[in-house]
C-alpha cells in the first residue's frame, strides 16, 4: 500500500500528531506499507495568485501537468490511503493546509469532470482519514468535517473518515483521558 500522511501539526508535542501516530501504528504497520510523510509546515506550498492560476489554467488546457508545480497533486493522486492531521484552529485548520489543498486540486490529476458535469475519479485513494483535536467542542457536521467530506467527494474517494478529540481545553476536563479515549477509539 502506498500511504500519504499530510502532517499539518505545527506545534511541538501536538495532540493531533499523537492521534495521527496512534492511527498509523494501528493501521499502517507492517512491511507492505510505504508511507510518505509530508510535513506541510516545513515545506509550505506557494499560494495561488493570479499569475499562478493563469499558468495552471494554461497547463490544464494544454494537458501539460508534468511540471514541478504539480508534484503534490501527483503524489496525492497516487496514494492508496491518505491521512491528514491538522489541529482545529480558528474554526478551521492551519493556513498551510489550505495552501497544500490548493496545490492538489488540479483538474486532470486529482479529479476530472465527465460530460454530465460530475466529478470523475482520478485518484487511487480508497480511504481518506482526517484527524483533528480541538480545545472546545466540535459539533456533528462541523465546517471542517463538511469541507473534508466535500473534498473527498470531489476526488471521488469512497471512504472518508473524520476522527476528532475535542473539549480538551475545557476547564474541568482531563485532556489526557480524552486523548486516551480517542486513541482507543481508533
Amino acid at each position: 500500500m502506498n500511504a500519504l500522511f499530510v502532517n499539518a501539526c505545527v506545534r511541538e508535542g501536538s495532540r493531533t500528531k499523537r492521534l495521527c501516530d496512534a492511527y498509523r501504528r494501528k493501521h499502517w504497520s507492517g512491511e507492505k506499507v510505504d508511507v510518505r510523510e509530508l510535513e506541510v509546515w516545513k515545506e509550505p506550498p506557494v499560494p495561488l495568485d493570479a499569475a499562478r492560476l493563469r499558468k495552471r489554467d494554461s497547463d490544464i488546457a494544454a494537458g501539460d501537468l508534468d511540471g514541478e508545480a504539480y508534484r503534490y497533486a501527483r503524489e496525492f493522486a497516487r496514494a492508496d490511503e491518505i491521512l491528514i492531521g491538522a489541529p482545529y484552529w480558528d474554526c478551521s485548520f492551519p493556513a498551510v493546509l489550505k495552501l497544500y489543498l490548493e496545490q492538489i486540486c488540479v483538474n486532470g490529476i486529482t479529479f476530472g469532470y465527465g460530460e454530465d458535469g460530475r466529478p470523475q475519479r482520478l485518484c487511487a485513494c480508497e480511504k481518506l482519514v482526517y484527524i483533528t483535536t480541538a480545545g472546545g467542542f466540535l459539533g456533528a457536521g462541523s465546517s471542517v468535517e463538511l469541507f473534508i467530506r466535500e473534498l473527498g467527494g470531489l476526488f471521488c474517494i469512497p471512504d472518508v473518515q473524520f476522527i476528532k478529540a475535542d473539549g480538551l481545553d475545557i476547564r474541568g476536563n482531563d485532556p489526557e483521558r480524552l486523548l486516551r479515549e480517542a486513541i482507543e477509539g481508533i
